[in-house]
């Protein structure tokens, strides 16, 4: 069974489902340091750990992830396709800095243990799942 080709986004579904994306992911990590933080002693010293660069981080990320999106929509046929494939190997080369971190937590600027940074693994699994997620539920409902 096949299925069309998924056609160029509308600037306004593009906005509208890129917006959603991002804000869904700032509150997926919003919501994921509340609940870890609960269960989990979370480092009060490891800066990434604290709510206002969790915001900052995630939205920056996710709106570089939403311009992307709004080139692969210029350049491809099918861009919600080609964007999913760039915005997982995206996530995997996100992990990069954090492995590097739990094996040789010494040489990262920020600080922390070895496992903050697996801890921090955490947060993008929820920012990269709501924000793949939402953008492409509401990007094919368009």
């Amino acid at each position: 069974m096949s299925t069309p080709a998924q056609t160029r986004l509308s600037n306004r579904t593009l906005l509208r489902a890129g917006g959603a994306a991002v804000a869904a992911a700032v509150a997926a990590n919003i919501v994921t340091r509340l609940i870890l933080g609960a269960i989990v002693p979370l480092s009060p010293d490891f800066m990434p750990f604290a709510l206002g660069p969790i915001i900052t981080f995630t939205l920056l990320f996710t709106l570089i992830g939403v311009g992307v999106l709004a080139v692969v929509n210029r350049v491809v046929a099918n861009p919600l396709r080609t964007y999913n494939i760039i915005g997982v190997i995206a996530f995997f080369v996100s992990l990069i800095p954090n492995l590097a971190g739990a094996t040789n937590p010494s040489a990262m600027p920020m600080g922390g243990s070895g496992t903050d940074y697996l801890i921090l693994i955490i947060f993008h699994i929820a920012a990269a799942v709501a924000f793949l997620g939402v953008l492409n539920v509401l990007a094919r409902r368009a």
